[in-house]
């Protein structure tokens, strides 16, 4: 959308939006690029294996494979408005599920791999999801809580046979490969994002297919003017996330770029090994990798992207600097809730980097800071950032809330992000860090709520009770009072129950044995106490030393 502009103000000033009324996602990131003089047979994904060998699929490829899926889910009743989980990581059965869904006016649920039984029991019964799509890893979760799922009718696992389940391929090979997207308006619901951590019961918010295109000019921007030419996309972040889906896949894709796939948890250094085999040029990685990236980078060689983007959490300038030294390039960011999508961005060369500001507002929007009435307040005044009125990329409402109109609008039809800040003079945005409550700690995986990981611990017959505090910082270290005479497998057993139930997400790494939890009258957990006991690695017995966990 943006022209390689030669200032900010001139991006603002030329820039127009170009969405059509009649407008499906899936046809737009893949049937377009085989289209109208298009190469369909150009490579649309690269999908890295453990080993370093890679496969890779053309747009043609993608969008047969997307035709069969789409009728395997019309055969067995899904209709447009339909909701599809999907549990996947990046990959293959990824992309042609996501491509399915949206072409066919069904509503698609992405869901992290790395929750537990209760965060994806919540959302797919909160969605009412009439089929999943999910990774064979996370079957033993959805076993332990299937049975309250009166809406899941169907589950297609990939490369996997299990009783209830549908194996993916097999089931792809019966269907014919000829399926017409549906013409969908552009407001039409698309995807259903919950939050990525396993936090609690929260609503899911809906947005519309033109989410993608509503937030292209913030991307663009971080991406340094995505695309270029030669450019290949690459991110870190899980792609049943809003900022992997919305800030890196479906951009390249709509674009005619290549975007490469790497499968299982985010390694650093496997991460650079792929950047170097796939001549990636453009990537988003989130805050928390890029500093273990920018780490990794500093002491071995590697190749330099073009750009590398990075958001939603504001970088610091110790960051930004790592990020110079390790790959001689800025880090640019993007700012933006779920529910507004990407609205600000900045990018080096363009503007000031003004750390920890994450830049400016974003052509063809205006963020303003209102008051509680939706004033909009004047530069410099503290209050709740706010979104232009009918801002393309804005979420439909929440799903609770049957999509009958968004659930944030100020007055004046203001988007509220629902966070505090300020935008001074040059159009600058400041966001404040979010609050949190003082049970909610702010993990490598996002925030957990430390009272609802002791409740699932105190559910294991041998636990008496359970304390859980934050050490060291973005980890989560617990402590079990065993009923009656611990075993040796009792810190196994009890960290394998809590994996289980809450997933890497939310479960913690450190177990210990404790004789007697320190309580208050009231009952509650005396977590200051637990903080200043020091780690027993030097206990004269295994059970009594903590055990870090695998993820």
């Amino acid at each position: 959308m943006l022209n390689n502009p030669r200032s900010y103000e001139e991006a603002c000033r030329t820039f127009r939006w170009k969405i059509p009324d009649r407008y499906n996602l899936a046809f737009d990131v893949c049937d377009r690029q085989t289209m109208a003089g298009a190469d369909g047979h150009r490579t649309a994904l690269i999908v890295e294996g453990p080993d370093g060998t890679s496969e890779r699929y053309t747009f043609h490829v993608l969008r047969l494979l997307a035709n069969r899926l789409a009728n395997v889910l019309q055969a067995w009743g899904v209709t447009p408005g339909d909701r599809v989980a999907l549990a996947l990581p990046a990959g293959l059965e990824a992309a042609v599920a996501l491509l399915a869904v949206t072409r066919m006016g069904a509503v698609a649920v992405p869901i992290p791999t790395n929750l537990g039984a209760e965060p994806l029991g919540w959302r797919l019964s909160d969605s009412g999801a009439q089929v999943a799509v999910v990774d064979a890893e996370l079957l033993p979760a959805l076993d332990l809580i299937r049975s309250g799922l009166t809406a899941l009718a169907r589950v297609l696992v990939p490369n996997a046979a299990a009783p209830g389940t549908t194996e993916f391929w097999s089931e792809m090979e019966r269907a014919s490969d000829a399926f017409a997207p549906l013409v969908t308006p552009a407001g039409h619901p698309a995807f259903i994002f919950y939050p990525p951590d396993g936090c609690g019961k929260p609503p899911g918010a809906v947005l519309p297919h033109r989410a993608m295109a509503g937030g292209l000019p913030a991307v663009e921007m971080s991406l340094s003017f995505f695309p270029q030419f030669g450019d290949v996309a690459w991110t870190s972040a899980d792609w049943m996330s809003a900022e992997a889906l919305f800030r890196a896949v479906l951009p390249a894709w709509h674009h005619g770029v290549p975007v490469v796939a790497t499968p299982g948890p985010f390694d650093p250094a496997r991460a650079l090994d792929s950047l170097s085999r796939h001549g990636v040029r453009a990537a988003y990685v989130p805050p928390a990798h890029l500093a273990r990236l920018a780490e990794a980078a500093s002491g071995r060689p590697h190749a330099m992207p073009r750009a590398l983007a990075s958001g939603p959490a504001p970088l610091d300038e110790a960051l930004h600097e790592a990020v110079i030294k390790a790959f001689g390039i800025h880090a640019n960011e993007a700012w933006g809730v779920i529910e507004t999508g990407a609205v600000a961005a900045n990018l080096a060369g363009l503007m000031e980097l003004r750390p920890p500001s994450p830049g400016r507002t974003a052509p063809g929007l205006t963020i303003e800071a209102v008051d509680d009435r939706g004033r909009v307040l004047k530069a410099g005044e503290r209050g709740v950032l706010a979104v232009s009125p009918n801002a393309p990329g804005s979420f439909l409402g929440y799903w609770g809330d049957r999509v009958e109109g968004p659930a944030r609008r100020g007055g004046g039809g203001w988007m509220l992000t629902g966070r505090l800040g300020v935008r001074d003079l040059d159009n600058y945005i400041w966001p404040e860090p979010l609050a949190l409550s003082d049970d909610t700690v702010m993990t490598t995986e996002g925030p957990t709520r430390l009272g609802a990981v002791e409740a699932v611990l105190n559910l294991h017959p041998t636990v008496s009770a359970a304390g859980v505090v934050e050490w060291p910082e973005g980890e989560l270290r617990a402590f079990v009072q065993p009923r009656g005479l611990a075993t040796p497998a009792l810190l196994d057993e009890v960290g394998a129950w809590a994996r289980l139930r809450l997933g890497t997400a939310g479960s913690p790494r450190r177990l210990e044995l404790i004789e007697t939890l320190p309580l208050a009258v009231d009952g509650s957990v005396l977590r200051a106490e637990l903080l200043a006991r020091a780690p027993r690695i030097d206990a004269p017995t295994a059970e009594d030393r903590w055990r870090p966990q695998r993820k």
